[in-house]
């Protein structure tokens, strides 16, 4: 009778064994599968995403703003305000570190914006001291054409050294 609940026993044992393994590979199907579905939802996301920019920003209405700053010896920007066709303005305030960050050569990307084909009227106003410690404004007012292909405006303080005052400046690539 022992010898019988003995075989019983490993009967048993063995067949919960074989039915555990057949549920973890099941298991493990299932959380490829899931992954599988993870991925493919991601690229749709990424794709739809690609295909709204493309529908709402075509190459005949892109447009880009940009700042910069040319070594910096005779201004120091605290801030921006950009307008274009007097629109909502675009306005960004500095820290000591991104100054420092556009004098070494960084182009800070301001905003994307859709304008039509045409020609439009950009304002912009940078606030912040000169190399003496005053507080001055560099004002500029300028038109800019668009046409039927991305327009990016990059916005530049220029030092200018020979009457030892900074400019700023427009210009498109």
């Amino acid at each position: 009778m022992r010898l019988i609940s003995i075989l019983l026993f490993s009967l048993v044992s063995s067949w919960v064994l074989a039915q555990t393994i057949a549920d973890n590979e099941q298991a493990s199907q299932v959380s490829q599968k899931t992954i599988s579905i993870k991925q493919s939802v991601l690229e749709l996301n990424r794709n739809l995403y690609q295909l709204e920019e493309d529908l709402l920003s075509p190459a005949t209405t892109r447009a880009g703003v940009y700042f910069s700053l040319s070594y910096g010896e005779f201004f120091e920007p605290y801030s921006v305000n950009i307008t274009i066709d007097d629109k909502q303005p675009i306005q960004y305030l500095y820290t000591k570190r991104q100054v420092d960050a556009l004098r070494q050569g960084a182009v800070q990307p301001l905003k994307n914006l859709n304008l039509g084909p045409g020609v439009h009227t950009i304002k912009a106003i940078a606030k912040g001291v000169d190399n003496n410690g005053k507080n001055r404004e560099l004002v500029l007012e300028q038109s800019v054409e668009k046409h039927d292909k991305p327009l990016y405006i990059e916005l530049k303080i220029q030092d200018n050294k020979e009457i030892q005052s900074a400019e700023l400046m427009i210009s498109q690539w």
